[in-house]
């Protein structure tokens, strides 16, 4: 069901777009050190980037690797302690990574969560997600927190929401998402507020986007994603700013405002339109990498992207 063939994109310095309030660079960086795939994980700690796991025309794969903006390299890291994995959830919090959840080699989701230690280049399995096991779920940090939260599991979407805890290593039931179930959805965390929208509802497509209040445990609409509805995108957060965009049909990408409640379109990315791709931020730069795309069969991704906004 799945083409061999990788798509090359060309090696660009820079795009940058300006007029109409489109604004931002987007600066080509080293390919992905692994193999093209869709469906990893990453996340930042500290001034490094790291991504692993996914899928791709050899199979599900378990393999991790950390970028180095400075120098523009990767380089690899210990495999994926779970295993291979793809559909899976990955954040940070404080010096360390986390990634559970997903599809592993049998087909099942999987519930094992796992801590990487960059310094010792280590994975240390934790207490299991206390959730139903799932794919495509949302995961983000807030402070010393993690939290996973919607996700799928063989056409059952959820929209529970747990917090962990890494110094207790336990998990907690916190208010279900307000925005019913869905997968595939973007999440991430601005200041001390954590954000989800977009993704596959139960039924349609979705372009709502909701605040959630870890302090009041409780959840607030705010301004639809002025994209529309969209699924498989990426966001990330870049100081007191969120980002999404990016789908397998578009090259849009969107700027968020929580102090306004306000959506600004920035800077069209710069590579192939995809779904399924990995984005992190680093000190003031946005990353995207990765992904899929279906022409008459899927094709899969390593180039590599900075965003300036």
């Amino acid at each position: 069901m799945y083409g061999i063939l990788t798509i090359s994109v060309s090696i660009l310095l820079s795009c940058q777009v300006e007029g109409e309030g489109h604004t931002g660079v987007w600066t080509q960086k080293a390919d992905f050190g692994g193999s093209d795939r869709c469906d990893a994980v990453g996340f930042s700690i500290g001034n490094k980037g790291y991504i692993g796991t996914g899928d791709n025309t050899l199979g599900k794969l378990q393999d991790f690797w950390e970028y180095d903006p400075f120098t523009n390299t990767w380089t690899q890291k210990a495999d994926f302690g779970g295993g291979v994995r793809f559909g899976a959830v990955g954040f940070s919090i404080g010096n360390k990574g986390y990634v559970g959840t997903g599809y592993s080699i049998d087909i099942s989701k999987d519930k094992d969560f796992w801590e990487y230690d960059p310094a010792f280049n280590t994975w240390t399995k934790k207490a299991d997600f206390a959730g139903e096991d799932r794919s495509s779920a949302v995961g983000f940090s807030i402070g010393n927190k993690g939290y996973i939260g919607t996700g799928d599991n063989t056409n059952i979407r959820f929209q529970d929401f747990w917090e962990y805890d890494p110094v207790s290593n336990s998990w907690t039931q916190k208010a279900d998402f307000a925005g019913g179930a869905r997968y595939v959805a973007v999440g991430f965390s601005i200041g001390n507020k954590g954000y989800i929208g977009t993704g596959l509802g139960r039924n349609d497509e979705c372009k709502d986007f909701w605040e959630y209040d870890p302090v009041s445990n409780s959840w607030t609409q705010k301004a639809d994603f002025a994209g529309g509805a969209i699924l498989s995108a990426v966001g990330f957060s870049i100081g007191n700013k969120g980002y999404i965009g990016i789908d397998e049909f578009s090259e849009r990408f969107w700027e968020y405002d929580p102090a306004s409640n306000t959506w600004t379109r920035k800077a069209d990315y710069a590579g192939v339109s995809r779904s399924n791709a990995v984005g992190f931020s680093i000190g003031n730069k946005g990353y995207i990498g990765t992904g899929e795309k279906y022409y008459s069969s899927w094709y899969y991704f390593k180039d590599f992207w900075e965003f300036t906004p």
